[in-house]
């Protein structure tokens, strides 16, 4: 690593000017925010800047120090403003810092001012990380030590002079002999909640230092102690407590000395409590960002899952397939969760489990709607053990953990329910507050509107699908939906050297029977034989109500003799239907049946469907209650 690093050029593609701009380095700069009023009322010289020597923000004390403008010194580096002599040190020490050897220093430097004139500071660098332990960016805490130089300059070489200098520091000074504190500075009174540095005197130096902190402090001091030529100690952080019970952070060297002309220990303290709150500000904020993220991701997750899941149930033709999509889709929403789609009945005294997905949870399969809170409240109800809400009857409370429930509703009609179920691990049953599901009862919302309205699209295209091919009063397929199947069947007979036969039905007598009983008995008559056709015909034939009182079924892969035995059972058979209407039984009915087969009977459907037409007319003429087949352009007879 290149210890030029924290002082790139400005201009350069990674240097400062685009976090100067707001442009980049938006986590950093959002988490400074938090502290910006502590920042901006620092009294001391403060400035954040990137491991890659891009400035981050500097406060007015800084600006104040060097005579320069915020805008002034963000469009300046570290070099410019230092001065040449005092470059080369600062840089290995912060070379130490990116590598990791140390987490910060301090050092003696001279800065440029504004004015032309040199500034001797005290500067501080230390490295802030992040919760994870990983370095986000470097602190520089510079105070202006000039007096302090002008003092030490004056007063040098006498012991008067070194008192004077050490008791205008900033820092917090003591010397203790033997554990008890000799001597301390005004600021170290300060420091320590001493209405002055004399209330320090006789008393323990470890009595300030935080419980937590108190060996090792102890040992520092016994290791400088004993052993006179050791190299001095690095700067530690400890907490101390003072006399008015607050808790401080202070950075602490501590140095063998001659005082009073016996051996005695010097502590210098340094508060950094400001500076240690902004670092916790800056890890909360960190990890409130970092938990944003995580829950933004998984919002993105989810909403691609249900659009997704939409672009699915749009190309659905049919529920089943609808069902298959939405278990697919809940497995995915709701990974750790087990549960199931029912659907009501069209009785609406049922609910049945269409789809499921997870782990079993012993819920039923088929219950009745009145077990399920959800749909008599007609809202989502939420079940947790420990709570205040009871479960709903279809689930097993002893096997989960929470339950959700979510009506389908579509146009203001229930059309099932979503269930959810969090199973608890074998053998143990945890208590869980209500608030805990917040993030899964949304979820489950937006995704039981989705289902409902799906649903209720797939509902209404197959109710209009059948009244655009189904006769209204009969049940059957209507005229239109046969020629089009016939031309589909007459297509693939093609194909396949098969043959298609055309059976067209009439009711004898049928006028008279309406004009007698009326025309609802007639209805009544119409949607028996509907039902009675659909009975005793084929799965792969289409019966149809071809117009009024006459019908036809068209039979795939049919011989002209099965055809007319059919149609010959047809007739005997309708003889046994018995019709009742306004309390009344309604006369026998009987058939006339006309057959014609392709190819034999005609080339197209128009033909064929006219064959057995001419068959079928033959057969009223003849006396009803028959069967005709056309052979050739001549009638045959089928008893």
């Amino acid at each position: 690593m290149k210890t030029v690093l924290p002082y790139g050029r400005k201009g350069s593609k990674k240097g400062g000017r685009a976090n100067r701009n707001g442009h980049a380095s938006r986590g950093a700069g959002s988490e400074t925010q938090l502290s910006i009023g502590t920042f901006n009322q620092s009294a001391i010289g403060t400035a954040l800047i990137e491991l890659n020597g891009n400035w981050i923000r500097v406060n007015p004390a800084l600006c104040q120090i060097l005579g320069y403008s915020e805008q002034e010194l963000l469009a300046k580096t570290f070099q410019s403003i230092t001065h040449p002599e005092d470059l080369g040190p600062e840089l290995k020490r912060i070379s130490q810092v990116l590598r990791g050897e140390i987490r910060s220093f301090q050092m003696e430097k001279r800065y440029l001012h504004q004015a032309g004139h040199t500034v001797p500071a005290l500067l501080s660098v230390s490295v802030v990380f992040d919760s994870k332990d990983k370095p986000r960016f470097l602190c520089y805490q510079l105070q202006d030590i000039s007096e302090r130089k002008q003092e030490e300059e004056k007063l040098r070489g006498s012991e008067d002079s070194y008192r004077r200098l050490v008791e205008l520091s900033p820092d917090a000074i003591l010397v203790q002999r033997r554990g008890t504190i000799i001597y301390a500075n005004a600021a170290c009174g300060a420091l320590l909640g001493a209405s002055s540095a004399e209330g320090l005197l006789g008393k323990s130096v470890l009595q300030f230092v935080h419980p937590d902190d108190r060996e090792a402090v102890k040992k520092r001091i016994e290791i400088v102690r004993e052993d006179p030529g050791a190299p001095p100690p690095p700067r530690t952080e400890r907490r101390y407590i003072g006399l008015d019970g607050r808790e401080v952070h202070v950075e602490v060297v501590i140095n063998r000395i001659t005082y009073q002309s016996e051996p005695a220990t010097e502590a210098i303290l340094r508060d950094i409590s400001e500076r240690k709150h902004a670092e916790a500000q800056l890890r909360e904020a960190n990890q409130k960002l970092a938990e944003r993220v995580q829950e933004l991701d998984r919002r993105s997750r989810e909403i691609n899952l249900l659009s997704e899941m939409g672009s699915w149930l749009q190309s659905c033709q049919a529920v089943g397939e609808a069902y298959a999509v939405i278990g697919k889709s809940a497995e995915q929403l709701f990974p750790e969760w087990s549960g199931a789609l029912y659907v009501i009945s069209a009785s609406r005294n049922s609910m049945e489990a269409v789809a499921d997905w997870g782990k079993p949870s012993g819920s039923e399969r088929v219950f009745v709607p009145d077990d399920c809170w959800a749909l008599r409240r007609g809202q989502p109800h939420w079940f947790a053990v420990g709570g205040t809400t009871t479960n709903c009857h279809h689930t097993d409370p002893t096997r989960i953990v929470k339950a959700l429930c979510v009506p389908l509703m579509a146009q203001g009609e229930a059309l099932g329910i979503l269930s959810l179920q969090l199973p608890c691990r074998p053998g143990e049953q945890e208590s869980v507050s209500l608030q805990s599901g917040e993030a899964e009862q949304r979820l489950a919302a937006v995704f039981a509107e989705h289902v409902g309205l799906a649903l209720g699209n797939l509902k209404l295209r197959e109710t209009l699908k059948n009244q655009s091919i189904r006769d209204p009063l009969t049940g059957l397929f209507n005229r239109r939906y046969m020629e089009d199947s016939l031309e589909r069947e007459i297509s693939r007979a093609n194909r396949h050297k098969s043959s298609v036969a055309i059976i067209m039905m009439d009711l004898d007598h049928f006028k008279t029977f309406n004009d007698t009983f009326g025309h609802q008995a007639g209805d009544a008559l119409l949607r028996a034989f509907g039902d009675f056709l659909i009975k005793n015909t084929r799965g792969q034939d289409i019966a149809c109500r071809y117009g009024g009182e006459e019908f036809a079924a068209v039979m795939s892969d049919a011989n002209l003799a099965g055809a007319l035995k059919r149609a010959d059972i047809l007739r005997e058979e309708i003889k046994q239907l018995k019709v009742h209407y306004g309390g009344q039984l309604l006369g026998m009915v009987s058939l006339s049946i006309g057959v014609a087969l392709f190819p034999d009977h005609g080339a197209t459907s128009a033909e064929v469907v006219r064959a057995a037409d001419q068959a079928l007319y033959s057969a009223k003429r003849d006396g009803r209650d028959q069967v005709r087949a056309c052979v050739f352009g001549s009638e045959t007879v089928q008893s």
